[in-house]
């Protein structure tokens, strides 16, 4: 079998579809002209039968009043019948009806000529009905009774034969429209469900890929250009998934430059401690006070803790890690934001936080750490000149079950034309060498793919406030005891 692909399939059908609605067009056409004769048929039958009652009606006129224009009468409609005759014949063609119409021809010639003859013989014969009636009046009346039973006989077979051609007709013109209209709703289902519906399917695939929650398309066994496409977009959206992972990564490491700055001060704190402990404690070696000794040394490892927390954090940040939901408790996680950003907010900026304990959303901990990470650091860079503020607050939207995350800060404000590119990659307002544009990118489909959104106002002079959406969740962690 030769292998088809869809726009085969597709045009194979529809020439199908054309050839059978053809055929049933043809059928039709050559009923319809069936139909069209036998009107014609009855419509001549008809004619002829009516001249012979009203040849008949004048025949007996002319027996009762013996009047010229009753017996030219007779004869005009036995001419009239005979000249539309060989028209009906040659419709009928051949058959019982054809030769019916034969004998209707031979008797009203038969008619005639009695007709003519009752005339000549009218003085010598007795009134209709009388022992005295003549042969040629009998012949009159009786020829005048065969044709006026065969026309009417001939009226009603082919009223018969309509009736029929109705009946049969109406029962295939149902057959067939039927048939047509189960082809035609074949032809859509096929369409919808080999077309139409993969096409939606893209069209979710597409808005899950946006959302963040895609999963690939399944594929079917049949190769068509549908399943090509199907496996195009699996492997577009894996790919795509991987180079977002690493834009996300990228952009967490070019973070850890400006987190860095900020941690060598914190480190430089713990360690000048070490160091001067270390320095006291040598010189209490020899002598010493032993307890004095073993405060320093307690000063010593709680220094050096703390630096070791600094840098964990440092490490656990820049770290790779898969995407994995989890239920947590949303102060937490602006905490340790506030926290790593901590060193990097300039005397004269205020950063205060509102979060309730009571607000739990599922995220990826990591991700959204970052999310927050990158909306904080712009909006303490977003304030040039302090004094400013910073404000994060959260709150639960009850109506639409969802945790509403605001990070506000009342720096100098973004251009209404710029509000709708601030979410492009490689987009930025800052100047040259001071932002890659790929920080609100990289915020944007975390938060998609937490699915979610974000939005932004901002008033030029007076500050921009970040939304984050997240959906919410009723229920806290369990915590093991």
């Amino acid at each position: 079998m030769i292998p088809m692909n869809l726009r085969h399939k597709m045009m194979a059908g529809f020439a199908v579809y054309l050839v059978f609605f053809s055929w049933i067009m043809m059928f039709f056409l050559r009923e319809f002209e069936i139909f069209k004769k036998d009107v014609q048929l009855m419509a001549h039958a008809g004619r002829l039968s009516n001249t012979c009652l009203e040849m008949r009606r004048y025949e007996k006129n002319y027996f009762i009043g013996d009047a010229t224009a009753d017996f030219d009468a007779v004869l005009g409609y036995a001419q009239s019948a005979l000249d539309s005759l060989p028209e009906i014949i040659v419709d009928l063609g051949a058959g019982a009806d054809g030769n019916r119409l034969q004998d209707v021809e031979t008797k009203l010639r038969l008619y005639r000529a009695a007709f003519e003859q009752y005339r000549q013989e009218r003085e010598g014969c007795g009134r209709m009905g009388s022992p005295g009636e003549c042969a040629s009046l009998k012949e009159v009346r009786g020829l005048g009774q065969e044709l006026v039973r065969i026309t009417e006989e001939l009226v009603r077979d082919l009223q018969e034969r309509m009736q029929k051609f109705i009946h049969d007709f109406t029962r295939q013109l149902v057959f067939y429209l039927s048939m047509l209209a189960v082809s035609t709703i074949s032809a859509f289902y096929l369409l919808y469900h080999k077309v139409v519906a993969p096409l939606k399917s893209l069209e979710r695939a597409a808005s899950s890929i946006v959302e963040g929650s895609f999963r690939p398309l399944p594929i079917s066994p049949f190769k068509d250009e549908i399943q090509s496409v199907f496996l195009a977009f699996n492997r577009m959206a894996v790919d795509l998934n991987q180079h977002q992972e690493q834009l996300f990564q990228a952009k967490k490491l070019s973070s850890i430059g400006t987190l860095a700055s900020g941690m060598a001060h914190q480190l430089n704190n713990p360690l000048n401690n070490i160091s001067t402990s270390c320095q006291i404690a040598l010189g209490e070696l020899e002598g010493g006070d032993c307890g004095f000794i073993k405060r320093l040394l307690h000063t010593i490892d709680e220094e050096t803790r703390r630096a070791s927390q600094i840098v964990k954090g440092l490490l656990e940040f820049s770290r790779a890690q898969s995407f994995s939901i989890e239920l947590k408790a949303l102060d937490r996680v602006v905490a340790r934001a506030l926290r790593l950003v901590g060193s990097d907010i300039p005397a004269g900026i205020t950063v205060t936080s509102d979060v309730s304990a009571d607000l739990y959303v599922r995220i990826d901990e990591q991700k959204m750490l970052e999310a927050l990470l990158n909306l904080l650091l712009n909006a303490i860079q977003a304030i040039q000149e302090p004094p400013g503020r910073v404000t994060v607050s959260a709150y639960r939207n009850l109506k639409e079950k969802t945790v509403l995350l605001s990070i506000s800060d009342s720096g100098m404000g973004i251009e209404q034309e710029d509000l709708g590119k601030i979410f492009d990659p490689f987009y930025t307002t800052k100047g040259v060498g001071k932002g890659t544009g790929l920080g609100l990118a990289v915020v944007y489909g975390i938060v998609k793919k937490h699915r979610g959104h974000i939005t932004v106002t901002s008033v030029k002079g007076k500050g921009s406030t970040f939304l984050v959406t997240l959906p919410a969740e009723d229920e806290a962690p369990a915590v093991n005891m």
